[in-house]
């Protein structure tokens, strides 16, 4: 995590090579492939990847790399993982989905990407609420 975190790739690829497990958590539930996520290093995403880190992980806040992704704003890293599979169902503690978060955060490019990727227009999150509901509030044109 901490090679991942400073961004070192060598390191990190020295360290899956001689079977470091990149599905660990820190304190906060954090895998590896959160801090690829959060440093925006799709390059170190790629080869936690191949080493099979947990693409679907959840941290304590129950987000998964793509839902830290979405709501850290690093769009580069949500489309990679969303090319890579990654679950754009998959919802967190208060049940936002991907969109939700997509829509809350004003990214435009993602939620154009999620529609494309015929992700559920109508799930409501704790309150209710759906994507659409949350970009009338918000004002957020989709």
């Amino acid at each position: 995590m901490k090679a991942i975190e400073c961004q070192e790739e060598e390191c990190a690829t020295l360290l899956l090579e001689h079977g470091a497990d990149p599905n660990v958590t820190d304190v906060n539930g954090n895998t590896a492939l959160h801090y690829a996520v959060f440093c925006q290093n799709v390059s170190l995403a790629a080869k936690l990847l191949s080493y099979n880190a947990n693409i679907e992980a959840r941290n304590e806040d129950d987000l998964t790399p793509l839902l830290l992704g979405i709501s850290e704003r690093k769009q580069q890293m949500v489309e990679f993982l969303v090319k890579k599979e990654a679950d754009i169902h998959a919802v967190d503690k208060m049940k936002r989905t991907a969109l939700i978060l997509a829509v809350n955060y004003e990214c435009t490019d993602v939620v154009s990407l999620l529609l494309q990727r015929g992700v559920d227009v109508f799930s409501q999150d704790v309150f209710g609420r759906t994507a659409e509901e949350y970009a009338a509030i918000s004002g957020f044109n989709m």
